[in-house]
């Protein structure tokens, strides 16, 4: 078989298959190869079982997820954070927890500034957003909603403790909000999975690689890219195997390994930052200072809430309230989305040095945190809750910092592409950042004191060595726990940015037939888990290449 193609995407993950899928429908007659590093997983039960929110953790022996762990972080105690991602045909949307959400007016907005093109803008985007979706409910607004395409959603389970949550939440402020897919998703959010109902208790994943066709394309599993092959030109002709194998393009070769691998792709090809490059023997082709830099991700912070009366089911495993439905995704009703106040953030800005006048984040409807009420535990109990289990008698609150500031840098451990890169997020660098998060925590505790859920609560579990928190506790007791136990969601974003990086049609700047679609083109953070923005971004791209190639 020959090695040559039209258009080679390197990374078959959730935008390389969607890019891969869409340019063989559209441009029928010419040669699609992907290369995925990681295997064909799609039938594999780890990635289709939908019924346990944890499989990820068995996936990594299967070869099925990659830990690019953080750096030592400064201002989270020193440790190292677990930073996985998915390393399969499909990509992290094998292995995420299928949350379904859209992105607000304000945040596109922003992105379509720093790209510099109004393909980006909200409005823009919703054609590739309906594009994508069969929402589970018929009855919704069309004008929002697909209802024919790849991926299905599941929602609308209505759990036990529901309509105390909203009363709850409605007493500070948070109002319930229908239309949040409609631009402003500011208040509490019908929970959504982009999970495929199979029967009327269970549900499938709808991953990228088994729902966009690939029948016709070249498919390459455990194919490890060590580098893009260039010409005298500074154009992209093809890859470099690690095998030592050469692939060539015709046309254009499609970035697309994640916000941590295609730095270093790039830049093991020549193109980055010069110092960088020059630092590990490379020899610099494109001096492209923005490679790697501008790293960021959402960090959640979790704590646990005992109830006083388990025998009332609220809580997993639900027992005298289980409906059929319960078993189809993950045991939620709301996100809440919210914003800080200006006059709140403004003097935290000031602090960090920043435009406190015309900053971003104080922008009408940017949300700044999520809170999401969870009813079962989300830890595994020892070491540090020994006495939780998932028993009717305990739900977690996850706070989320959706907005960072802290901007850190994916870079090269060395020249040899076996080595995983070195990922530095630099989490809450900045005073900002620790006052939103701060601020996160204390209204999560706030909705978990107000009434009518304080009713049902019968205080905070609190992990072994720390004591209890509650929303009057002091901020240096927040920030201790904050600095302790906070994670990343795996939601890394920013490295090969549009407007820096590349053009506003994916295209790198410098180089020829060199494209980059995947979350590290987000140039600004977004207020949402970003699945559905990385598809939509992806059916963008495709159709972006096809009309010049037509």
């Amino acid at each position: 078989m020959t090695n040559t193609f039209d258009y080679i995407i390197v990374g078959g993950g959730t935008a390389g298959v969607v890019i891969a899928s869409r340019l063989k429908q559209y441009l029928p007659n010419l040669r699609i190869a992907i290369l995925e590093v990681g295997p064909n997983a799609v039938d594999h039960h780890l990635v289709n079982d939908v019924s346990d929110s944890l499989a990820w953790a068995r996936m990594i022996p299967e070869g099925m997820v990659v830990d690019y762990s953080t750096s030592p972080q400064v201002h989270m105690d020193g440790r190292q954070i677990l930073n996985l991602a998915g390393r399969m045909l499909s990509g992290s949307s094998g292995v995420n927890v299928g949350s379904w959400m859209r992105p607000s007016e304000s945040d596109c907005k922003l992105i379509a500034e720093r790209a510099g093109h109004d393909r980006f803008l909200f409005e823009n985007l919703l054609k590739y957003v309906k594009r994508l979706e069969t929402h589970f409910d018929r009855a919704a607004d069309e004008d929002f909603h697909g209802f024919d395409g790849p991926i299905h959603t599941v929602g609308g389970r209505r759990y036990p403790l529901r309509e105390i949550v909203q009363e709850s939440a409605k007493t500070l402020g948070h109002n319930y909000n229908p239309k949040a897919v409609q631009g402003d998703p500011t208040g509490l959010a019908d929970f959504v999975q982009c999970f495929k109902a199979t029967s009327s208790t269970t549900a499938t994943r709808q991953h990228s690689a088994k729902v966009y066709d690939l029948s016709n394309v070249d498919v390459h599993c455990d194919s490890a890219v060590a580098r893009i092959l260039l010409d005298e030109t500074k154009r992209a002709v093809g890859v470099e195997l690690l095998s030592g194998e050469k692939m060539f393009a015709k046309k254009e070769v499609i970035l697309s390994c994640g916000t941590q691998k295609t730095p270093q792709v790039l830049m093991l090809s020549g193109i980055g930052p010069s110092n960088e490059l020059s630092q590990h023997g490379i020899p610099v082709v494109v001096n492209a200072p923005a490679v790697g830099q501008n790293l960021f991700d959402h960090t959640a912070f979790v704590q646990h809430f005992k109830l006083k009366d388990a025998g009332k089911g609220f809580a997993s495993p639900f027992t005298g309230t289980m409906r059929p439905e319960y078993s189809q995704g993950v045991p939620v009703d709301f996100s809440l989305l919210a914003s800080i106040p200006p006059g709140d953030l403004v003097p935290q800005l000031a602090a960090d040095g920043f435009d406190s006048a015309s900053h971003p984040l104080l922008r009408e409807k940017r949300c700044h945190y999520m809170s999401i009420p969870m009813y079962f535990p989300l830890v595994a109990p020892p070491p540090l809750f020994p006495t939780i289990s998932e028993n009717d008698a305990h739900i977690a609150f996850v706070s989320i910092h959706t907005l960072p500031l802290s901007r850190g840098v994916v870079s090269l451990k060395s020249a040899d592409p076996q080595d995983n890169p070195i990922c530095d997020p630099r989490f809450f660098s900045t005073e900002t950042d620790r006052f939103v998060m701060r601020h996160a925590v204390r209204e999560g505790m706030r909705i978990a004191a107000a009434s009518p859920l304080a009713a049902e609560i019968e205080g905070e579990v609190s992990p072994v060595g720390f004591p209890t928190l509650t929303k009057d506790s002091a901020d240096d007791e927040i920030d201790k726990r904050i600095r302790a136990l906070t994670a990343t969601i795996f939601h890394p974003m920013g490295t090969c940015a549009l407007g820096t990086v590349l053009d506003g049609e994916f295209r790198v700047k410098g180089v020829e037939g060199l494209r980059v679609c995947d979350a590290s083109v987000f140039p600004e953070p977004v207020a949402m888990m970003p699945s559905c923005l990385i598809y939509a971004l992806a059916e963008l791209c495709a159709e972006t290449i096809a009309e010049v190639s037509s």
